[in-house]
C-alpha cells in the first residue's frame, strides 16, 4: 500500500505556483508589458489561493 503525504503534495503544488509567479513577475519587470503585468497578477492570485484558502487569510496576507 502507498502512502502520499499530503503536506508534501500541497507544498510542491505552493512553490509550483510561487515559481510560476517569480517567473511571470519576471518577465512583466522586463517588458513593462500590460499583458504580461496581467500574467504575473493571475500567477499571484493562483498562488495566494493555494496558500490562503479563505477569504479572511487573503485578506490579512494583502492588508
Amino acid at each position: 500500500m502507498n502512502v502520499i503525504d499530503l503536506q508534501s503534495v500541497r507544498d510542491a503544488r505552493e512553490q509550483a505556483a510561487f515559481e510560476a509567479y517569480v517567473s511571470a513577475k519576471a518577465v512583466a519587470d522586463e517588458t513593462l508589458r500590460i499583458l504580461d503585468m496581467a500574467a504575473a497578477v493571475k500567477a499571484w492570485n493562483a498562488f495566494v489561493e493555494l496558500t490562503c484558502p479563505t477569504a479572511r487569510e487573503q485578506e490579512g496576507l494583502l492588508g
